[in-house]
């Protein structure tokens, strides 16, 4: 019987992914309808395969391709470890020429002007990357062409080469909680379409004025779009829309968030939050990389500011620094061939973060910001955004007067005089100069800090000279009120620069009420905070209130009120008392005794109060006591009335009831005026920070200053007591978080 021939195995079609999964760039699990698009609600439209190939032979095209990566690894390995020379070697031929490494350093300005990178962009599933290494460049493209042959032949087999998708632990939760997953329509998270509206109008009145990372023609469309249903745009560019959302109604108050959404403050920007946490998560921002999602992740940062722990935030915002870095904006885009209208939303995206990392940073303690060693992004230009066209080809030129850059420009120059005197030991000896250590030591080294110490002044000077050209050449009061804003800038950055950079032995208290290093620390704090106020009350003016609110350090407000404990009279006391009062009628939050830190630092400010109190009625004086103390003792008392008959395990232990009424025991009664009506609260939330992050710069605080301060009942203060969840100093960070405390997920 003779055998019958074998029929040829039949090859299953190629299963292709759908068209709205292709064209957002997400895994498609080739069912049709697949799984995305019932999510989405869509039609899910299968692809249609693109003609084969022809590949006479593709094996032999593996082997070449799997030659060339050998070559690249020995040539690698060979210039990683050379072998030991006898002698000095003839320097080798090369065959390529490779762009050379930047040397260290941290300002661009230290970068000649003919360094050339060795650097280039390479495109792979879920964006481009940047690579700086020749050879894993090379190698990388050499793995892409051989996925390319592989995936021609057979699909299945496709992904055993360099995928990421085997990874056992490769999901966005390691920093958003796992629950946003679960939320099956963004949709349900978007604003009404008037609504929708109105945030863009809000947020490019107030918002992009002061940090221009997007390009408003680009976006405007996608707002547009997002309006007739988010679920049509795709997954970054819905991030990026829901962080614009959050940080317009961060720009407003409760009252007009209600009046403008018919939603209370806090319960909006919850919302839209979850909306960019949700999409950022579906977009896996980790792998696959995006100008609109990092852009989203800045506005998130920014959204953290005053909401989260300050040094957390700081190692979030380390996160965002390597996602940029990994898309190469740490170089400027001349030198990676990109074209003009790139070049110039990248210098604008990554000196907004350098901002953002160095503001952190010196919230955390730190002085130095841990950017890439080596970054040569040019500063913005001074351009508009009409000024820059998708796809042109021409460079752009940039305008001799003021644009709507003008705040951008003066802000980036304060950053960047930051960034060229962090690489010197010159703050750190001012700072030691200034508080008056060791100033009457007969060490050789302290010579040589007062020198430092000059020099820095001098850079001051020059610098405020810089700032002063700038205006000059690039504001104009009559061009808006972001020009009126960055007029500003100098005034809050060198305003009372004698008074500012004077050593404590050179300040009109010396030998009164500054005594040593401590005593000049409590100036120093309140001149900060002098500023900050000048600050909110010149924004307020310009329409820009927000954000001035939104960056209040209640640590430093801490430090200030703990000072007048130990200083309750005298002139430096009070200034730090008016300050403290328009602090109050600044930020609303301070008499929210919902939240523990609020109500902490009310006690404290009580507290100082009350020693200002026994001080003036030791001397005989009459003291009046302002309308905000004696709202705070109303406020104070009965939350520990309301929580003395409420106990929850959640919550530390309050104070019990007899303890809290004898703290907040009126004055005496000759001092004591009647209680006046009391106005309506209206909670503003936000707050402030210094434009720069303090001027001088405070690194850390010497915590010993509070041993001296001394409870009413005669129990020593301790700040670890006092300020359990503010973050002082070392101490764990300040609340509350929006994930109710947990700092293991942003």
């Amino acid at each position: 019987m003779s055998a019958q021939p074998l029929a040829p195995p039949h090859r299953q079609a190629r299963v292709l992914a759908c068209v709205l999964c292709q064209h957002r760039k997400i895994k498609c699990d080739r069912n049709f309808p697949c799984a995305n698009c019932l999510k989405a609600n869509v039609t899910c439209t299968p692809s249609t395969p693109a003609p084969a190939r022809k590949r006479r032979r593709p094996n032999q095209d593996l082997q070449e391709r799997l030659s060339r990566c050998e070559e690249l690894l020995k040539q690698y390995a060979a210039d990683s470890d050379p072998p030991p020379s006898q002698g000095p070697a003839p320097q080798a031929p090369v065959a390529i020429a490779v762009k050379p490494e930047p040397p260290d350093r941290t300002s661009p300005e230290s970068q000649p002007s003919s360094w050339d990178p060795g650097c280039r962009m390479v495109n792979e599933e879920g964006g481009a990357r940047f690579m700086d290494s020749y050879v894993w460049a090379n190698i990388r493209e050499e793995f892409q062409a051989m996925r390319d042959i592989v995936e021609t032949e057979d699909s299945e087999d496709a992904s055993i080469l360099d995928s990421d998708d085997l990874t056992p632990e490769n999901n966005a939760d390691l920093f958003f909680s796992p629950s946003l997953a679960s939320v099956a329509r963004l949709e349900d998270l978007q604003p009404e379409p008037i609504h929708n509206f109105k945030l863009w109008q809000i947020f490019l009145d107030r918002v992009n004025p002061l940090t221009k990372i997007i390009h408003v023609p680009t976006v405007q469309p996608w707002v547009i779009d997002a309006a007739t249903g988010i679920a049509n745009v795709p997954f970054q560019r819905q991030a990026l829309l829901f962080s614009i959302y959050t940080m317009a109604v961060i720009s407003l108050s409760d009252t007009e968030c209600i009046q403008a959404l018919d939603m209370a403050r806090e319960t909006a920007i919850q919302k839209f939050l979850a909306g960019t946490k949700s999409a950022l998560m579906r977009f896996d921002f980790l792998k696959n990389y995006d100008t609109s999602a990092l852009q989203a992740l800045i506005f998130y940062l920014y959204s953290l500011q005053g909401r989260y722990d300050r040094h957390a935030l700081w190692i979030l915002s380390g996160t965002v620094v390597r996602i940029a870095q990994k898309m190469g904006f740490h170089r400027d885009g001349e030198q990676l061939d990109l074209d003009p209208f790139e070049i110039e939303m990248r210098r604008r995206v990554w000196w907004q973060i350098v901002i953002i990392d160095c503001r952190h940073a010196m919230q955390s303690g730190l002085r130095q910001s841990m950017l890439p060693p080596r970054w040569d992004t040019k500063m913005p230009q001074n351009v508009n955004d009409a000024d820059l066209l998708p796809g042109a080809t021409e460079p752009i030129q940039p305008r001799e007067g003021p644009t709507e850059m003008a705040f951008c420009i003066m802000f980036n120059a304060i950053f960047k005089f930051k960034l060229e005197t962090d690489d010197t030991n010159d703050i750190a000896a001012f700072e030691a100069h200034l508080l008056g250590h060791d100033a009457d030591s007969t060490d050789p080294s302290v010579a040589g800090r007062e020198t430092a110490a000059n020099r820095f002044r001098s850079h001051v000077r020059e610098f405020e000279k810089k700032l002063i050209e700038l205006e000059n050449k690039y504001i104009d009061v009559n061009a808006g009120n972001v020009h009126k804003a960055a007029l500003s800038v100098r005034a809050i950055a060198t305003g009372r620069l004698d008074e500012r950079l004077a050593p404590a032995r050179e300040q009109p208290e010396w030998g009164t009420q500054i005594l040593g290093p401590k005593d000049m620390l409590f100036k120093v704090v309140l001149m900060n905070e002098e500023q900050r106020m000048t600050a909110y009350e010149m924004m307020v003016q310009t329409g820009f209130a927000w954000f001035a609110r939104h960056h209040f350090q209640l640590d430093i407000f801490a430090v200030l009120t703990g000072h007048l404990s130990q200083h309750p009279t005298g002139s430096l006391s009070d200034r730090a008392w008016a300050v403290v009062e328009r602090a109050h009628e600044q930020h609303g939050d301070l008499f929210d005794m919902s939240h523990k830190p609020w109500l902490t630092q009310a006690q404290f400010t009580l507290r100082a109060w009350r020693m200002r109190e026994k001080a003036f009625m030791e001397a005989g004086r009459v003291l009046e006591t302002p309308q905000f103390i004696r709202r705070l003792r109303q406020l104070v008392l009965s939350t520990v009335e309301a929580r003395s008959s409420f106990s929850s395990s959640a919550t530390p232990p309050m104070p019990s009831l007899p303890q809290a009424k004898a703290q907040l025991a009126p004055p005496p009664r000759q001092l004591q005026p009647q209680l006046a009506a009391l106005p309506p609260h209206q909670p503003q939330g936000g707050a402030m920070d210094p434009y720069f992050g303090s001027f001088p710069d405070i690194q850390s605080f010497d915590w010993d200053l509070f041993g001296n301060v001394v409870a009413s009942n005669g129990d020593e203060f301790s700040p670890a007591t006092a300020f359990g969840g503010l973050g002082l100093g070392n101490l764990p960070g300040m609340g509350p978080a929006p994930n109710g405390g947990n700092t293991g997920a942003f």
